[in-house]
């Protein structure tokens, strides 16, 4: 059974400019000489568009790769906030993480097999958390890890052609993570209706050295959570 989406709020991102768009980086979040650097942001349009709450159904059997990577709280319907995260490197050089494989990888200890999917993820790279109007933390995400690959094309380079074997992302590109990936969600069961604030942190250990940094790490929407026994979306 599937009901209508329910508009659940007004979602205003705060912390770096709205204008940068899909399809470019050259308003929002210029490509500039970072001495070969990358320089990871990350789009608050998708960001925003596509986020929404809906309520799922989860089976421990079903659903192996959410229990065992501890991005719910439990069997039976829970009730998640989800949203897209697309990652831009808008410095002038390209991510290059590599292959796992590889004896001489700068990055060998940051990076962590998930076996639910087969690939080798970046650990410690991201945080969501949803903050109320105190700042404190109402609830949090607990996404694994990401591998890194060009999803779309935001600058006028050519994909150097990062996969999640070889990975990175060129610079003008934007590694593309959806709402339906397992974990990219925060688990809301039981917060109370109200104002928050979805914070979104990304290059949190500070594993990839990104220069000047000029474009920020976090992003920030402000956004409505409804009341708990009302019911949005629901999704099998």
């Amino acid at each position: 059974m599937k009901t209508c989406a329910w508009m659940f709020a007004v979602l205003v991102p705060v912390a770096i400019p709205a204008a940068a768009q899909r399809t470019s980086v050259s308003r929002g979040f210029p490509i500039y000489d970072n001495g070969g650097l990358p320089d990871l942001t990350i789009d608050p349009q998708r960001f925003t568009a596509q986020m929404e709450i809906v309520d799922r159904l989860f089976d421990p059997v079903a659903d192996r790769c959410a229990f065992e990577e501890g991005v719910i709280g439990g069997a039976g319907y829970r009730r998640l906030l989800r949203f897209d995260t697309v990652i831009i490197n808008a410095g002038d050089g390209d991510l290059v993480v590599g292959d796992r494989s590889d004896p001489n990888n700068p990055y060998a200890d940051a990076f962590e097999f998930s076996p639910c999917h087969g690939h080798y993820h970046i650990r410690g790279f991201s945080e969501y958390q949803l903050l109320r109007t105190d700042g404190t933390v109402a609830a949090e995400g607990h996404k694994q890890g990401f591998c890194m690959e060009d999803s779309f094309k935001y600058g006028e380079k050519k994909s150097a052609g990062f996969d999640c074997q070889f990975q990175g992302i060129t610079s003008g590109w934007g590694d593309w993570y959806y709402k339906q990936l397992v974990g990219q969600w925060i688990d809301i069961t039981g917060v109370p209706e109200g104002e928050y604030t979805v914070r979104i942190v990304v290059n949190l250990a500070g594993t990839f050295d990104e220069g000047e940094n000029r474009h920020p790490n976090v992003l920030e929407a402000k956004i409505r959570v409804p009341d708990p026994r009302r019911k949005v979306a629901i999704q099998p």
